[in-house]
């Protein structure tokens, strides 16, 4: 049995050697080869895309080319629609594997560590094969952040390390919805407020397959213009970390130039103001005293120890016996004494004072939680002698006071026998906290905390222990 191939091979050798016509010695002879059936044989045969013949070409472009098939992405010949094309599969060298012209960083090896990444540019481009990695760093500015995304289309996906200037993985990033890995400094604390330095972003590919083409942006943002966060200690609540922030206390003055860098004592301070509870959250404050006597484990001892035996109006920096009166800003309701007086061992006393201004004279409810047992004066009057020992239970002790037009004085005693030591105080109308009293560290309701430091320690006077 012959093929039809075999057949048509053997009809063209047998014309090719057949004996012309031997009419005359005259007559004309074809002295062209012919062309052999199949590719370059100018006819489209079923197992080829495109047959021009001579005109045929590994070389041209948009030409067939010499195996009969379109011109093609990968074939070495720049064609129509096609940026490059370099014979290459791969992409990242400047050419992706799609025959477009990648403009920014291209990968070159080795780069598969972190301390051998390539620097980066506005974009980058690489290709992952044999268990490849590839790595790029940046130089982000103190306090900065990193952030990586893979420009679609993605194709097989990536994920990303971010490495530190010492090398540690601190981050991570990996392929979303759409299939493009992205390392975001909003949901990756690592990748926000940063170190000064040298930092590098690695490409590995997923289960660690072949990528043959990637492109990644990497940008260092500024962490407060993209809404990032904090990451650690944010004093005074305004999103920057303290360890990035210039003001840390959200005072108005710079953390150089402030002698209470982390106590609000500049001219954005807003002026004391009972919390939406009405508890004092402003006092000035005295402690630890030890060397009173009582007559129960969790008694105050009836000793003057701020002079709460005669006139007593205390300010800032004022005497209070053998110590001095400072100033207690409280982030909550408590005043936890253990935080400025627990090195000093139980048993132990401290008191607090405040102003307090009413706009019309009325009677109120003094209400008081205290750990341990705790005296209080309004204006100079004691309205309150608890012995027992407990921890602070809001509004557990309470007394009427008479509240006078005008600024009233509210004085503190509390005892710890050990444990917990704290105070929590407000004044209830029937019952309701009463939150329209302006509260004060000075007797004539003055606000003028600031950068005051009257004994010239270079601290200033709303955070030294001895102004």
């Amino acid at each position: 049995m012959y093929t039809l191939a075999a057949v048509l091979t053997l009809l063209w050798s047998f014309a090719a050697c057949a004996t012309p016509d031997s009419g005359g010695t005259d007559d004309p002879v074809d002295s062209a080869a012919p062309v052999p059936p199949g590719c370059g044989d100018g006819v489209v045969d079923v197992d080829e895309e495109c047959d021009d013949g001579a005109a045929n070409s590994d070389l041209d472009a948009d030409a067939c080319r010499s195996d009969c098939f379109s011109p093609s992405c990968g074939d070495g010949v720049v064609d129509a629609g096609e940026g490059c094309d370099d014979g290459a599969a791969l992409g990242g060298d400047g050419c992706s594997s799609t025959c477009g012209v990648q403009t920014g960083a291209a990968d070159v090896e080795p780069n598969d560590a972190w301390d051998e990444a390539l620097a980066a540019a506005a974009l980058v481009h690489g290709s992952l094969a044999d268990r490849d990695v590839d790595c790029w760093w940046v130089d982000v500015a103190a306090c900065g952040a990193v952030e990586a995304r893979q420009i679609a289309p993605c194709g097989a996906g990536l994920t990303l390390a971010l490495h530190g200037p010492d090398g540690a993985w601190v981050a991570s990033g990996a392929p979303g919805e759409d299939g493009c890995a992205a390392l975001d400094p909003l949901d990756e604390p690592g990748a926000r407020w940063v170190a000064e330095g040298r930092w590098a972003v690695c490409a590995t590919a997923v289960n660690r397959a072949d990528v043959p083409d990637y492109t990644l942006a990497i940008t260092t943002p500024d962490p407060t213009t993209i809404g990032a966060p904090a990451t650690g200690d944010d004093g005074d609540g305004d999103t920057i970390p303290d360890t990035c922030d210039a003001d840390r206390d959200g005072d108005g003055v710079d953390n150089t130039l402030d002698n209470c860098p982390d106590v609000s004592n500049g001219p954005a301070t807003p002026a004391p103001a009972l919390s939406a509870d009405g508890f004092v959250r402003t006092w000035l404050s005295a402690g630890a005293f030890t060397e009173g006597t009582t007559t129960g484990e969790c008694r105050p001892s009836d000793d003057a120890l701020v002079g709460e035996d005669g006139e007593l109006a205390p300010v800032l920096g004022g005497s209070a016996g053998t110590l001095v009166w400072t100033w207690a800003l409280l982030d909550g309701d408590t005043y936890d004494f253990l935080v400025p007086y627990g090195g000093t061992p139980a048993p132990r006393e401290a008191y607090t004072a405040v102003y307090l201004r009413s706009e019309a004279a009325r009677t109120l409810t003094l209400a008081v939680g205290a750990d341990d047992g705790v005296f209080a004066w309004w204006n100079g009057e004691q309205v309150l002698d608890v012995a027992g020992c407990q921890g602070v239970n809001v509004d557990q002790f309470q007394a009427e006071v008479a509240v006078r037009a005008g600024w009233n004085t509210l004085l503190v005693k509390v005892r710890d026998w050990g444990g917990g030591w704290g105070l929590a105080a407000r004044l209830l109308d029937a019952g309701v906290p009463v939150t329209d009293l302006v509260p004060s560290l000075d007797p004539g309701g003055a606000w003028s905390l600031d950068q005051t430091d009257r004994d010239g320690d270079g601290i200033g006077d709303a955070c030294d222990d001895a102004p």
